[in-house]
């Protein structure tokens, strides 16, 4: 039974609003749908937000909001986590958060997630056109024990692996069936932020973003496919916070519940199959 329809929003703690809101309308081409004193929502489609930053000394990851798939898929969550002995509260209201119907609590991490009903929306999309949008498509983020992360999602909010390198990173789809809307990672700093995801239309669109990237002097790098989950992708970081941002396409989706996938190889080539040479 699907709980979880897909990735929402990306919550940031900024030290400088106005440099933070530049690089993500600017370079990163979101646009801005709520501006309020230390506080900005920008989005890449007609929902409300992707992003929301929020003005802090200390930069980096507040909050993951993922979308449910419906009112009672949070109440089966919300029962879960109580058997499980994890706390919650009550999530964020329209008027201040946007969002509506959810409840929020910690991963093993520490990661505070949280997982709505509804998010408010736009009458159409502000988003520019040439920058091709389709989807805020995952977060990937760090934790001390991939087995216990994967334990935690797929029993509370009925995540599925997708696929699995080593004991190193794990992959996690939900309803809306993409290869991951959740990638778990092994780190001596869990509960950071690594990266979150644009899914685009198309491969020009990524290189368009590739070449935007170059000029500004912002791209991490360059065009890459992944063995997991067939994407073509690049990145950027935000250097403020620390956060990567992966422009990508052709983002597997997988529509059976049954599969869990492979355990890769830990292996330059399950990064990036073209990193292979000629021999």
């Amino acid at each position: 039974m699907a709980l979880v329809h897909g990735h929402g929003f990306v919550t940031l703690g900024v030290p400088d609003l106005s440099s933070a809101v530049d690089f993500y309308t600017n370079t990163c081409r979101f646009v801005v749908t709520e501006r309020r004193t230390t506080e900005v929502f920008l989005t890449g489609d007609e929902r409300h937000h992707w992003l929301r930053l929020q003005e802090r000394e200390s930069p980096g990851l507040i909050r993951l909001g993922y979308k449910a798939v419906d009112a009672a898929a949070i109440g089966e969550v919300a029962r879960r986590l109580e058997r499980a002995g994890v706390p919650f509260t009550d999530g964020g209201l329209i008027g201040e958060d946007r969002v509506h119907g959810g409840i929020r609590f910690r991963d093993p991490s520490g990661i505070e997630i949280e997982l709505y009903e509804e998010m408010v929306e736009l009458a159409q999309s502000p988003a520019p056109l040439e920058a091709g949008f389709m989807l805020l498509l995952h977060a990937v983020v760090h934790c001390a024990d991939v087995a216990a992360g994967e334990a935690f999602y797929t029993q509370n909010l009925e995540f599925r692996r997708s696929d699995q390198i080593e004991d190193l990173a794990v992959f996690l789809r939900a309803e809306n069936c993409y290869h991951h809307s959740l990638a778990l990672m092994r780190s001596t700093s869990p509960g950071k932020l690594d990266h979150f995801a644009i899914l685009l239309k198309d491969i020009d669109h990524v290189m368009r973003f590739q070449a935007h990237a170059t000029a500004q002097g912002v791209l991490e790098t360059g065009a890459v496919r992944h063995a997991a989950s067939g994407s073509v992708s690049i990145y950027l970081r935000d250097e403020s916070t620390d956060v990567g941002i992966e422009f990508c396409t052709s983002h597997m989706q997988i529509d059976d519940d049954s599969y869990r996938g492979r355990l890769l190889k830990a292996d330059p080539a399950t990064a990036n199959v073209w990193s292979r040479t000629f021999s």
